[in-house]
């Protein structure tokens, strides 16, 4: 009788894990998160957006929503702080939800306040140093036709009002100030930028042909001729004799009191209220009771206006900034420059 070993059957070989399976589910796994991360505060946003855009708006104004934010305070009337930030004239302030406001802005605040009849008072938060003439005079005629329709307006002055800033103050029935406030400045600015040199080193050369001989005033690439140094100081000093009527019509000075003082020099609030350029010293709560004590109010409602961009809106002015070409070495903004305009402004 032989034996025979017995051998047991060989399972069958298992293929081995292919690594590149794993790096896929890793990858994936990356993915993931980099989209929920992206995803998530979007669709919060929406949602966000949807539940604020059911509350009654103020006021429309093209690509936005006024709503009524509440500061404080009770009541049907309505005392509004609107608030005036950075130069005057300048767009609204970059970033995706930046809370800056454009002059077109201001301008819309300015009139739902006087076109609202729950609105009694504003108060203007005024913390700029000023800017653009027109945009000033633009803001100041606001302001002021604001209170022919029978609303009051006290000024709260930030941490600067200076120039083109104190230029809209004028409107102003009370104007209040912190008492280290810088405010003054007052009087017109403009600055020319040449760089004629600059480009001579650099092998650069423009070739003008103009119809007249002052065509090109203010051309960086040479130095300013008399004549045309007499035309700016002419243009300055009629925006400046505007500026001094406005004060005067504004604070109730004489105009060789006002001429004494609108050397250009800066303020500070104590100094202010010495010469009679404000009224008072506190801040905005001093300035809020005393808009609603000129509006004989016990109770209202402090609020300011807010604007809510849908999404849409949103990305696609977050999109046109990203899609600016970029400029490092700022050479864009030397060969296009910007024009030279007059300026109620603060220029350190």
């Amino acid at each position: 009788m032989s034996s025979e070993t017995f051998n047991p059957p060989v399972p069958p070989a298992q293929p081995a894990p292919r690594k590149d399976r794993t790096w896929i589910i890793v990858i994936s796994i990356i993915l993931g998160i980099v989209l929920a991360c992206a995803i998530l505060p979007l669709g919060g946003m929406a949602l966000l957006l949807a539940f604020d855009g059911g509350s009654g708006a103020a006021a429309t104004v093209p690509g936005s929503r006024w709503q009524e934010e509440v500061i404080s305070g009770r009541g049907n009337d309505r005392i509004v702080v609107i608030t005036v930030s950075g130069a005057i004239g300048a767009g609204a302030n970059d970033g995706l939800f930046s809370t800056g406001l454009s002059h077109e802005q201001l301008l819309s605040q300015i009139r739902t306040a006087a076109n609202d009849p729950r609105v009694k008072a504003v108060v203007l938060r005024v913390d700029s140093p000023g800017g653009s003439v027109v945009a000033s005079n633009e803001l100041y005629v606001e302001l002021k036709t604001l209170r022919e329709k029978n609303k009051h307006l006290v000024v709260s002055m930030g941490s600067v009002a200076a120039s083109g800033g104190y230029y809209i103050s004028m409107a102003g029935e009370r104007i209040y100030a912190n008492p280290d406030t810088l405010t003054g400045s007052l009087g017109v600015i403009v600055s020319l930028l040449n760089y004629d040199e600059a480009f001579e080193r650099l092998g650069l050369r423009e070739y003008v042909y103009k119809s007249g001989d002052l065509k090109d005033i203010g051309s960086p690439l040479r130095p300013p001729q008399p004549e045309e140094e007499a035309i700016w100081n002419a243009l300055v000093d009629e925006a400046y004799q505007g500026f001094v009527d406005v004060i005067v019509a504004g604070r109730g000075m004489e105009r060789t009191e006002v001429i004494r003082l609108a050397d250009g020099r800066i303020y500070t609030g104590r100094q202010a209220k010495a010469l009679g350029l404000i009224d008072e010293l506190g801040n905005l709560d001093d300035a809020i009771n005393g808009a609603r004590e000129l509006a004989g109010l016990t109770d209202a409602l402090i609020v300011r206006y807010r604007s809510f961009n849908t999404l849409r809106e949103l990305l696609q002015a977050n999109l046109e900034r990203n899609l600016q070409p970029a400029d490092p070495l700022g050479l864009r903004a030397i060969v296009q420059p910007h024009a030279p305009r007059l300026e109620y402004r603060f220029v350190p």
